[in-house]
């Protein structure tokens, strides 16, 4: 009977601590789903939108950003995100597409007790890697100031557990820039396998690559002030490096205990952007539909088209020339329309794109490469590799919000 009642003592204690957990990271996630939400969903701000002590930092217009200093984070700002894709391929000829995402946002604390984990800033991570037949995808969650997430400078690291993506410069590097800048750089993480073929036994992928920047970083809009809207009212800091080359390993696990597994070499291009605001996240944005490509001819090209409630979608991007020269695009010489939309996770989207920029001959459709790129995330998007046909060929990746 002693033995018993100790049983059933621990049983219960057991089950003491399993509902404070649950609870606690119940009332975690309602917090994250009210504060995250960028795509048209209620705001954080709620009914409060008007007080303007709970509203970031704003973004003005001729803000100089500098580097390194500025590949490093924002926490005035509400939201800001550190954003890779890139289009793979191994040795035999199978395309990958794979994205890696650091998110931070401002999360204003009432909590009378001032301690480390009351601090107001929150972080998440996205990764995903899409082959033609199977998808990995997973996320994380973290609070700030407390060691497992954030964005350190030198040497420059972005992390959360153990996703990290670490400057790669030589440790006797004499300019300490070097080890501050964002790239060169290797990038690590694993995620679980979510969708695949009945005969996919790899239930878990680890990524290790190496990236190596190969053209200067772009600013974009104009200097880098990134207007999202008519009006004018909406905009970012936002700047890119689309000129990246990336190679590494992914290994795919079979199973965790015995660690039986297989690697293949990739290898591709990557682009990499870098975004901050405090001017996105309200009820009246309801989403956007975002292009980067690379084209046959060397050029590379970003579209986007912002859509706001109560006004006319906006349409914006940058064409990079082969050369380097920058062309900032508008509605003026711009046109970027939807061509095809396709029922994904039970959401009408559109899938292919028709992109015409007569100044440079440029008439192109764009094509997703595998329609279920869907990333079932908190907050679900829309994320995946495309392919270009027309006036000119390439690749790149579509990401679509707010669907």
């Amino acid at each position: 009977m002693a033995k018993l009642n100790k049983v059933t003592w621990l049983v219960v204690m057991l089950l003491l601590v399993l509902s404070s957990f649950l609870a606690i990271k119940t009332d975690f996630f309602d917090n994250v789903k009210a504060q995250v939400q960028t795509s048209g969903m209620a705001n954080r701000l709620g009914a409060g939108a008007s007080n303007q002590d709970t509203i970031g930092q704003q973004v003005v217009a001729n803000y100089p950003i500098r580097f390194p200093a500025d590949h490093g984070e924002h926490p005035a700002f509400d939201i800001e995100w550190w954003y890779l894709t890139a289009n793979l391929e191994d040795e035999q000829g199978n395309i990958y597409g794979l994205q890696w995402t650091l998110f931070r946002f401002r999360t204003p604390t009432q909590l009378a007790d001032k301690t480390r984990w009351s601090n107001d800033q929150l972080y998440m991570g996205h990764a995903s890697v899409n082959s033609l037949d199977s998808h990995w995808f997973a996320e994380k969650f973290a609070r700030g100031e407390v060691g497992n997430a954030g964005v350190k400078l030198n040497p420059l690291q972005l992390y959360i557990d153990d996703w990290n993506w670490a400057n790669s410069a030589s440790v006797s590097a004499s300019d300490a820039t070097e080890t501050q800048a964002l790239l060169p750089a290797n990038l690590v993480f694993q995620i679980p396998l979510i969708n695949a073929p009945k005969e996919q036994k790899h239930s878990v992928l680890q990524v290790s690559v190496a990236l190596q920047q190969q053209g200067p970083f772009i600013l974009q809009g104009d200097k880098g002030y990134s207007i999202k809207s008519a009006d004018g009212a909406y905009a970012s800091y936002y700047y890119s490096n689309p000129s990246i080359d990336i190679a590494g390993q992914f290994t795919f696990v079979q199973d965790k205990a015995d660690q039986q597994s297989s690697s293949i070499a990739v290898k591709g291009k990557a682009w990499f952007d870098h975004e901050w605001t405090s001017q996105l996240v309200d009820r009246q944005t309801l989403g956007w539909d975002w292009l980067s490509l690379h084209l046959d001819d060397g050029s590379k090209l970003m579209a986007f088209r912002m859509r706001i409630k109560g006004q006319a979608d906006y349409i914006t991007g940058t064409l990079v020339q082969a050369d380097g020269t920058q062309t900032l695009l508008t509605k003026e010489n711009l046109s970027l329309k939807p061509s095809a939309w396709i029922e994904v996770n039970q959401r009408k989207l559109p899938l292919s794109w028709q992109v015409n920029i007569p100044q440079f001959n440029i008439n192109i459709a764009v094509k997703t490469l595998k329609n279920e790129q869907w990333n079932p995330a908190l907050i679900a998007y829309y994320e995946g590799m495309v392919g270009v046909s027309g006036s000119h060929s390439g690749k790149g990746f579509l990401e679509l919000t707010g669907y």
